[in-house]
């Protein structure tokens, strides 16, 4: 192993120093409203101050970095907080754990529960931030100032996802309130994004990609002590959406009431319920409700109130660490390249002594290696003349008995054709075994190399295609093609395929080489 150069070093050195820096500098809290629609109800919603932080899942006996900070995302270089670490925060807040699998080689945990509600029967967790599924994990994507986050279970059983809100919302954090007049209707709205894949979130919520939602039920919800929301769908209070995803509501006392929208179904809900939305209808002579119900207030994770004091230490556990890594490193390093220098010299030593013993046996073996070598020649080149001899005179007694009988059947001679001979087909084309790149496969690219051993009569074309592992026969799928090159790189979805070589020669004949199983890897949801 090479010892790694002092400007490397000094490099390295510099890029811890600046994620250090950074990490100090993210420790001012953000606002992003985390909701978390469990299977029956909602476990929590409402606008919470986060910073970042690690988390640790019920059944993990360590606690993992929840930043953002990895190798797979390496655009991330100051810790944020993230959806995980959010929602970990809110379940805090009401008493409430979470469980998951980590996944060290997406530095993520793969949710499994939420409160009460753990995945069963195929119904999975899935994370949106401002209504898309990230393309990342809740672990690996960063948050911002106004962000909506919501963990869905059954998330990928294509059900629409709601939004609810006042008539005239266009963008931006929706509303948690609104006001209403006593005995007066009250529009509202319900939307659905139907989207079901992944991709990268917009800078904030809004409407883009959503369309009024037909016969959606806007429901009172009660609330219980730990916060659970239930969408009352049997209430007479309801009221259902028209064909635009409008409704009006009549409040008829005065006070705060909480509505959200959703199906109700036989078995479970038939869309993810909507957010919720608090309406103050102030009494005759007012104009408010008094204080703003709490789950509508921002509320402090104790992870947030304690984060500088974490953070200072964390920086300075983080600091003793690297020190003590680089000077580990560096006795590794020094110690490889003396073990390497001794390794290059006896080895060199060795390959002197076995030159000089091969030479000495060469020089030993060659007189008679060569007489036994020319006697061997000489037979079967005096056998060869014979062989040819013989046959030229059978062939002339042939060519003498023909000449004879044609002489015999025709009264007059003819002018006989020479022989027509044909020249063998060149070989087909030849080629090595395409080398893989295998470093590349984490970036969802193929990248191959190979040699022509043999051209033939002349490569005319080549292709690569893919054949998808899935259980099933699958069909191989054209992913590259040319003609000269012996190198392609190409772009595959996560998975796991089988991959082939075809050659064409200019005479249109095809050789195929295997060039084996590769796997993709691709981002989890959750």
């Amino acid at each position: 192993m090479r010892a790694r150069h002092p400007l490397a070093t000094l490099c390295v050195s510099i890029f811890s120093l600046l994620i250090l820096t950074g990490t100090a500098a993210a420790a001012t809290p953000i606002t992003v409203n985390v909701r978390i629609e469990g299977a029956t109800e909602t476990l929590f919603e409402g606008p919470l101050s986060v910073t970042p932080h690690g988390v640790r899942a019920t059944s993990d006996p360590v606690e993992r970095p929840c930043d953002g900070i990895n190798s797979l995302d390496p655009w991330n270089t100051v810790p944020e907080p993230t959806p995980t670490a959010a929602s970990v925060d809110a379940m805090s807040l009401i008493g409430e754990t979470f469980d998951g699998q980590w996944y060290p080689g997406f530095d993520d945990y793969f949710i499994k529960r939420f409160g009460p509600d753990a995945e069963r029967e195929g119904r999975s967790w899935g994370i949106l931030v401002n209504d898309v599924f990230t393309n990342v994990g809740g672990c690996q994507y960063q948050l911002s100032e106004g962000d909506e986050v919501l963990w869905a279970y059954n998330a990928f059983e294509f059900r629409p996802f709601l939004a609810l809100f006042p008539t005239g919302y266009t963008e931006g954090t929706r509303p948690l309130t609104a006001t209403a007049t006593l005995g007066q209707p009250f529009e509202v709205e319900v939307v659905s994004y139907e989207d079901d894949a992944e991709d990268v979130p917009p800078e904030h919520p809004g409407r883009t990609g959503s369309t009024g939602f037909e016969n959606a039920y806007v429901s009172p919800v009660t609330t219980n002590a730990k916060g659970f929301e239930k969408v009352e769908t049997g209430s007479t209070e309801t009221v259902m959406t028209n064909p635009q995803g409008k409704a009006s509501i009549t409040f008829t006392t005065p006070g705060w009431h909480r509505i959200k929208a959703t199906v109700p179904g036989t078995k479970e809900e038939e869309a993810i319920r909507s957010n919720r939305l608090d309406v103050c209808v102030p009494a005759l002579g007012r104009t408010d409700c008094g204080a703003l119900p709490a789950e509508d207030q921002v509320r402090v994770p104790q992870t947030t109130i304690e984060a500088p004091a974490r953070e200072q230490k964390e920086q300075e556990e983080r600091e003793e660490r690297e020190a003590r890594e680089q000077k580990e490193r560096e006795e590794r390093e020094a110690r490889e390249e003396r073990e390497t220098e001794e390794r290059e010299a006896r080895e060199e030593v060795e390959k002197e002594e076995r030159e000089a013993g091969e030479l000495k046996e060469r020089e030993a073996r060659e007189p008679k290696e060569r007489q036994a070598r020319e006697a061997h020649e000489r037979e079967e080149r005096e056998a060869a003349e014979a062989a040819a001899l013989k046959e030229r005179e059978q062939r002339a007694g042939e060519e003498a008995e023909a000449a004879a009988r044609a002489a015999a059947s025709q009264p007059s001679p003819a002018l006989s054709s020479p022989p027509v001979t044909t020249a063998p087909p060149p070989a087909a084309v030849r080629v090595s075994a395409p080398k893989l790149d295998r470093t590349k496969l984490k970036q969802g690219r193929v990248a191959l190399s190979w040699k022509v051993l043999a051209a033939g009569a002349g490569v005319k074309r080549w292709t690569i295609s893919s054949q998808a592992v899935d259980g099933k026969k699958a069909a191989y799928v054209k992913r590259a093609s040319g003609t000269r090159a012996t190198a392609a790189s190409l772009r595959l979805p996560p998975g796991t395929y089988r991959l082939r070589l075809t050659v064409t020669d200019a005479l249109g004949r095809t050789s195929n080489v295997t060039i084996g199983k590769v796997v993709i890897p691709g981002g989890r949801r959750g």
